[in-house]
């Protein structure tokens, strides 16, 4: 799962929130539904939450600042930008591909129109562009990434990939795994950022 499920009433209506949105989409989704998926009644979701935009930003919020914050220390922990880019794209396709439901809510409602839910996940996803930042900028400073790369449209790239890796395999007819794409990605990645590639085991697990 993409967070533990604990015994606290709130984790327990975002986890039903993931399943009926995951189902139903969220614009299909109503408070009943969920509060039925969770097993308590519709008025004691409006005790944690007043309305569905704050349970989707809730989600991110939760779940994808959970993984961040760890994805943070593990990835910084690692020597050298192009090891770094591999841990954070390993990282990044296991946290999905952990949870399906969770991939299929996130996929879709990052690219939520409604200024509501658009303002309350930004937060959380400048966290994320901050980490991929900062290992090109360590990684310029280095000298391990082409000194001349502009940070922000490498890490527009960056994220932009994997963001597209795991939409496609959220809609794919076709089962396969993930993570079958991390050394291919890993690979185009440094190299478009100037790096030299080593093969993914090689390079990230010196690092470990």
């Amino acid at each position: 799962m993409a967070s533990k499920p604990g015994n606290d009433k709130e984790l327990r209506i975002l986890r039903a929130a993931i399943s009926v949105f995951a189902r139903h989409g969220y614009h299909g989704s109503s408070i009943s539904t969920i509060a039925e998926e969770a097993g308590i009644a519709t008025g004691t979701i409006y005790l944690y939450f007043r309305k569905k935009e704050e349970l989707i930003i809730a989600l991110f919020q939760r779940f994808l600042g959970d993984y961040i914050r760890e994805a943070k220390e593990e990835v910084l922990a690692v020597h050298g930008a192009p090891a770094r880019l591999g841990k954070l794209i390993e990282r990044h396709l296991r946290f999905f591909e952990a949870d399906h439901e969770v991939a299929a809510v996130f996929q879709i409602h990052l690219r939520e129109v409604n200024p509501q839910i658009r303002d309350g996940i930004l937060p959380v996803l400048l966290d994320y562009f901050d980490l991929i930042d900062t290992i090109l900028i360590e990684g310029k400073e280095a000298g391990e990434i082409a000194p001349d790369i502009d940070v922000r449209l490498a890490r527009k790239l960056i994220f932009g990939g994997l963001d597209e890796i795991v939409t496609s395999w959220v809609l794919s007819r076709h089962k396969y795994e993930l993570m079958s794409m991390r050394d291919g990605f890993h690979q185009m990645i440094t190299r478009a950022v100037g790096a030299r590639w080593s093969g993914f085991r090689a390079r990230a697990s010196g690092g470990d």
